[in-house]
């Protein structure tokens, strides 16, 4: 497949004597005229770059449909057919990517530029950072090729020695062995690409090959059969006079898995350009936001560099088609709505300004005026640092008017099994929270959320031991208290009433489902759901599901509303007149599945209820390349130079056949901040979409985590975290069975669930 591109460029000029064609690279290309070719395969060579060569057989067919009308792109506006600019949309993407594909590795929707000779940006542990220009078709009030750069990360073209020496920080010399440093190594290697270098006197070509993992012991002993006779690897290259450099040294297995092909590491690098489906480490991902977060200026400027580094404009293929993009991005009006006043207890009201909002003396609108039991648990560390931390702890919660016992219960902890005596004697003694100070690393918070919410039913607030011993200020402990509060079923907060957005008695739902990275498909998908239960979408309860892996559609939506009504009606006897449902996490192709399944799903539960509430169903949809570059410069409170929090798009750029906004709810606290598109599949009770897009921004300020607007509704961003606990409880679990049975092993205490509904924020 690698070369199928190189193929057909040969088969073009030999066989369609040099007409212009445009190839997806792998079943399809496209012409203006009509292609004359033989009805016979015919047979071409290509050479990759060590100069070996390979030979394809390419047959040409027409397609039973095979004219694609590109005037339906002019004319969809008037004749308001929208299905049929899709088929001229997915030709014109093979021939926008035309010049790309020659000087750039395609990944995705995007071309990634490599690195200049010793300027890579190094990510660590193996690999480097690449840009990529992010293009594609979209359709406005006029076709529009929506543009953007994407970064990347690729492992770093350099020799396995190199990468051991500089990543795995081992010097190699004779006597090196690397078995202690074995699974690191095949964690990074397995599935790479590499080229084998064979030493000059073999006189033979360089050849890639896909590694498997290393051998088991070292070239030096490592056994395999030539012609029917058992030799070593060392043995072997000897016998063709190469003697290895470093024969202590594991070799690559690589090659087909059954086949036992070992080369020595000295003979391989890894090959450039090799995009993988691999999930970035927490430090690679902390580099690479260091590296990608830009003002919109930069931004705006590497877009423009990379499209004058393509040239679409003086391709043959593009120009054949007649397609010339225009050098200026397109100006589009916006409205900036008015952001909700921030409503605290003895009805104190805080303004929003650039996104965020001052709690400053003002305590929570609703805390909990029982006085709360409750307890420490702390590891390694001195005791006196705990001691300050309770302190600061009951400060803060007098401040924001939080009730705590005078005293914390401070107990400290060796391992798991002492976790299990505390747990079990909070649960006799009835404690309502239990801080747990967790190592820095490690998988604690994992263990101690297991045992709390799925054994015992006990109420934890975690805290890293190096805040307590660096971090702690009374900034830290109030936001640490914005959580506590939540859980402790508390309102931090609410929006002073707007008769804009008054939807009266309406409940928020908000779902995603969280897939494993690709290299670990036997790990089921997770679902979160989290919906409202109170006059002011302030507090929430929450549902998670596992079901089979990569599924995007929710499997089990009835049953999970059917939960939500039962507690909406607890807490408020009545069920809601309203259900506005955010669906976070779904492509675009996915819709008609979304509104077939899940919407079905909710209105079967509502059937079950007797009940018919007005349904609207938003999806939200984060994973997109659309952003906005303002036109004036930056200023000291916006030094990103982003659009200003509550900033809507809703024309020219947006599909004309849906109902569909832009908004921008938030301040990028770096980098360009990413608009949100908020598409609406369902809305049985007509809201006005003026109406939906101030609701949507109201509840993008009323995350109980911060005192600042997110980039999302709350009931997403919850159900976002309901996902993430659910995947929570899969840690440690290395055999799955079916996601039924591996989710009816971690139930949730069901009386811990009713007395703490929002235990999960």
């Amino acid at each position: 497949k690698k070369f199928y591109r190189h193929a057909f460029e040969q088969y073009r000029i030999e066989h369609l004597g040099g007409a212009i064609a445009a190839y997806d690279g792998r079943a399809s290309c496209y012409s203006v005229v009509k292609l004359k070719f033989s009805s016979q395969s015919q047979e071409v060579k290509v050479t990759d770059r060590h100069g070996r060569t390979l030979n394809y057989a390419l047959e040409l067919k027409e397609t039973e449909d095979s004219e694609v009308d590109l005037n339906s792109l002019r004319s969809y506006m008037k004749d308001k057919i929208y299905d049929k600019p899709m088929r001229a949309l997915q030709c014109l993407e093979v021939v926008l990517a035309s010049p790309c594909h020659n000087s750039a590795i395609r990944a995705g929707r995007s071309f990634f530029k490599r690195s200049e000779p010793g300027n890579a940006y190094d990510l660590g542990d193996g690999y480097e950072a690449l840009v990529g220009l992010y293009q594609t078709f979209v359709l406005g009030d006029r076709p529009f090729v929506n543009v953007d750069i994407s970064h990347k990360s690729f492992p770093m073209a350099i020799s396995i020695i190199e990468y051991i020496e500089r990543y795995q920080r081992q010097k190699i010399d004779k006597s090196t062995n690397l078995d202690f440093r074995r699974n690191d190594i095949e964690s990074f290697l397995r599935g790479v690409n590499i080229i084998y270098e064979p030493p000059a006197c073999f006189g033979s070509s360089p050849r890639v090959f896909k590694v498997n993992g290393l051998s088991k012991v070292p070239a030096s002993t490592q056994i395999f059969e030539l012609d029917g006779k058992k030799t070593t690897v060392a043995q072997y290259y000897k016998s063709r006079e190469y003697n290895i450099k470093f024969p202590n040294l594991l070799c690559l297995h690589v090659g087909p898995p059954l086949k036992y092909i070992y080369l020595p590491i000295e003979l391989c690098r890894i090959e450039d350009g090799q995009p993988l489906n691999r999930k970035d480490s927490a430090p690679q991902v902390a580099a690479m936001i260091r590296y990608a977060a830009t003002s919109t200026n930069e931004r705006k400027a590497k877009i423009i560099h990379l499209l004058q580094y393509f040239k679409h404009n003086l391709d043959p293929t593009i120009s054949r088609f007649g397609i010339r993009l225009d050098n200026d991005f397109i100006v589009v009006h916006t409205r900036t709505l008015n952001a909700p006043q921030v409503e605290y207890k003895n009805n104190n009201l805080a303004s929003v300004r650039n996104g965020s909002w001052r709690m400053d003396r003002m305590q929570f609108f609703d805390p909990k005026l029982k006085p709360h039991k409750w307890a420490i648990l702390y590891g390694k560390m001195q005791y006196n640092q705990v001691a300050d931390f309770q302190g600061i702890v009951i400060q803060q919660s007098r401040n924001v008017n939080v009730c705590l016992d005078a005293k914390a219960d401070i107990r400290m902890y060796k391992n798991d099994r002492d976790l299990d005596d505390h747990f079990l004697d909070f649960k006799r003694n009835q404690y309502d929270l239990v801080f747990v100070i967790i190592p820095n690393f490690g998988a604690t918070y994992d263990v101690v959320k297991q045992k709390a919410e799925l054994q015992y039913g006990i109420l934890t607030q975690c805290i890293k031991q190096i805040t307590v011993e660096r971090k702690l200020n009374p900034q830290c402990i109030g936001n640490v208290l914005l959580k506590v509060n939540s859980k402790l079923n508390g309102v931090n907060h609410k929006l002073k009433d707007d008769p804009r957005t008054l939807l009266k008695n309406a409940m928020f739902l908000g779902a995603d489902v969280t897939h494993p990275s690709p290299d670990q498909r036997e790990i089921p998908s997770v679902v979160g759901v989290a919906a409202s239960h109170d006059p002011f979408g302030a507090s929430y309860n929450m549902q998670y599901r596992l079901q089979r892996s990569a599924l995007e559609e929710i499997e089990d939506m009835e049953s999970i509303t059917l939960e939500h009504l039962r507690v909406y009606h607890q807490f408020r006897k009545c069920y809601p007149e309203h259900i506005v449902y955010y669906r976070d996490g779904v492509s675009d192709g996915q819709f008609p599945k979304i509104k077939n399944e899940e919407l079905r799903g909710i209105s079967a539960a509502c059937c079950k209820m007797h009940i018919k509430p007005k349904i609207c169903c938003v999806i939200v949809v984060k994973r997109h390349h659309t952003r906005f570059f303002p036109n004036g410069g930056p200023s000291q409170y916006n030094k990103f130079n982003n659009v200003d929090p509550g900033t809507v798009v809703d024309r020219t750029i947006v599909h004309p056949n849906e109902m569909q906004f832009f908004m921008v709810s938030h301040q990028s606290i770096q980098g360009t901040a990413k608009p949100t598109r908020y598409n609406v599949i369902e809305n049985t009770g007509n809201l006005d979409i003026d109406l939906l897009q101030q609701l949507t921004y109201n509840l993008c300020h009323m995350f109980p985590r911060c005192n600042r607007a997110v980039s999302y509704p709350a009931p997403a961003y919850l159900a976002h975290l309901a996902a993430a606990r659910g995947r929570v409880y899969l840690t440690g679990v290395t055999k799955f069975r079916s996601p039924k049975e591996e989710y009816e092993k971690r139930l949730i205490v069901p009386e811990f669930m009713n007395r703490n509904p929002m235990y999960f924020v």
